[in-house]
């Protein structure tokens, strides 16, 4: 069995490990927050129905999509900008409904309609609902284990799965074995992160997030000095903004969200036109009110910011020139995505090279993430005098009361302990030397020879990390 191989079984073991270990639900947040989520989806149901009734509807429902077609299409008269792919029907998707306001006008249906969205979503997934489909998966509150001999907490264990997504990072989903039941918690939206918090009574959380991650690898792997010293060493997003607009960007500004998307966008190899429609339609930045000289300070935006990386340019055209000949790309550890096309001229073949360049970044991240997690368990257990086998019995057998302080969960660049009150200072000073120096990585990867960077929050639930 080959290095890379053990490595990926090492990865797979710690996330199984870090599922068994699960995470400290608040019964009483977790009820609050279920109580405004109803309350808030009912007032917003009545707000629309009755918008919908004045508009000469008979019968309306917010979550029946026909419904929402025919206010939004036929009784308020917005024109058709985009159909689904599967049924070809008008889209009524989040993004499609901002344009339409964007481009034509402010509606206050829409408004309430996008907000109803995002809070039955929150309903339907840690609530449930009562006309739920039959074999649907269960709510987060349906997995709530109970804690013995404590009436506050309960337990949920969360599954992340390794090598599913085709990026090379961890799916989203969390099925265990394909536990169709399973959930994980990669993509929690920040309201239910609330209810999160230590197992242990008075305890804390600890959130370990690597520093600008991708961008280190991106300059790392590109050997671009220069964007490498930004992300490693320098001002970030803040120094290139300076570089490229010639001017101080304040942080959180409106031109630092703008620098964010040029920065994210082209480094993935992004072209001028749908840059310009990110730049329009998400950020709201308009080089001009015309969208033909928008597009045109776009593509000259797009080609000044390639300049000043010359390295990023050439690990672009080495992607792009790797896929064409080779149908796949490999990335630094040795991880092999196959991409067949039908050559340059093909349908989608956009979207090809898009993977090209994303999938050496991505699954390199996602590695070194995996290496924090498989080190910080080696370390630990050294630490704590354990085996691998006592661990491991310990988390099945007593979840709520491990010896030392477990991971309970990774969301992309970022690791979660819950700090152990005995020894979770020490703990946490394994996680960070961890993270900073990913020994097993670099052991695949000899000449990965950077120490990254970590912040760390320590915080009384998993929601006040910001």
């Amino acid at each position: 069995m080959n290095d890379l191989c053990v490595f990926t079984h090492q990865i797979a073991m710690s996330l199984h490990r870090m599922g068994l270990a699960g995470a400290a639900v608040n019964k009483k947040t977790y009820s609050d927050l279920s109580k405004q989520w109803a309350r808030e989806a009912a007032q917003l149901n009545d707000k629309l129905t009755k918008q919908a009734l004045m508009a000469g509807m008979t019968q309306f429902s917010a979550t029946n999509d026909d419904h929402v077609r025919e206010m939004i299409y036929q009784r308020m008269g917005y024109p058709v900008l985009v159909k689904t792919k599967k049924d070809k029907s008008s889209a009524i998707d989040k993004p499609t409904l901002k344009r339409l306001m964007n481009e034509h006008k402010e509606s206050q249906f829409i408004e309430d309609f996008i907000a109803f969205n995002s809070v039955d979503k929150l309903l339907s997934t840690w609530i449930g609902k009562e006309d739920r489909k039959k074999n649907a998966r269960k709510s987060v509150g349906e997995l709530i284990e109970p804690i013995p001999g404590n009436s506050k907490l309960g337990l949920m264990h969360c599954w992340a799965i390794p090598l599913k997504a085709r990026t090379g990072r961890r799916a989203s989903g969390g099925v265990e074995e394909d536990d169709p039941e399973g959930r994980n918690m990669q993509n929690w939206p920040s309201p239910a992160k609330k209810m999160i918090v230590s197992r242990w009574k008075g305890g804390k959380i600890a959130v370990g997030d690597f520093s600008k991650l991708e961008m280190v690898i991106m300059g790392w792997r590109a050997e671009d000095e220069k964007l490498l010293d930004y992300f490693l060493n320098g001002a970030g997003y803040i120094g290139i903004a300076k570089e490229f607009w010639g001017q101080e960007v304040a942080a959180d500004s409106q031109m630092y969200k703008v620098t964010k998307c040029i920065v994210l966008g082209l480094n993935y190899n992004m072209k001028a036109w749908h840059l310009a429609m990110d730049l329009w339609y998400k950020v709201g930045f308009k080089f001009s009110e015309d969208w033909d000289e928008h597009f045109k300070q776009t593509s000259k935006a797009r080609k000044r910011y390639l300049r000043m990386f010359p390295g990023l340019a050439g690990y672009i055209r080495d992607r792009l020139w790797e896929v064409r000949e080779d149908q796949r790309v490999v990335s630094p550890s040795g991880r092999v995505r196959h991409l067949p096309h039908h050559g340059p001229d093909s349908e989608g073949y956009w979207h090809v090279e898009n993977s090209a360049v994303n999938q050496p970044i991505q699954s390199t991240a996602s590695d070194i993430t995996g290496s924090a997690l498989v080190d910080y368990e080696e370390a630990l257990l050294h630490e704590h005098k354990l085996t691998y086998a006592e661990w491991h019995l310990a988390l099945l057998e007593r979840p709520w009361d491990p010896p030392c302080s477990p991971v309970f969960n990774e969301v992309h660049d970022e690791l979660d302990i819950d700090l152990h009150p005995k020894s979770g200072k020490r703990d946490l000073e394994i996680l960070v030397d961890c993270m900073q120096n990913v020994r097993s990585f670099k052991k695949l990867v000899p000449n990965f020879n950077i120490k990254l960077k970590c912040d760390v929050q320590i915080v009384p639930t998993w929601g006040d990390a910001k």
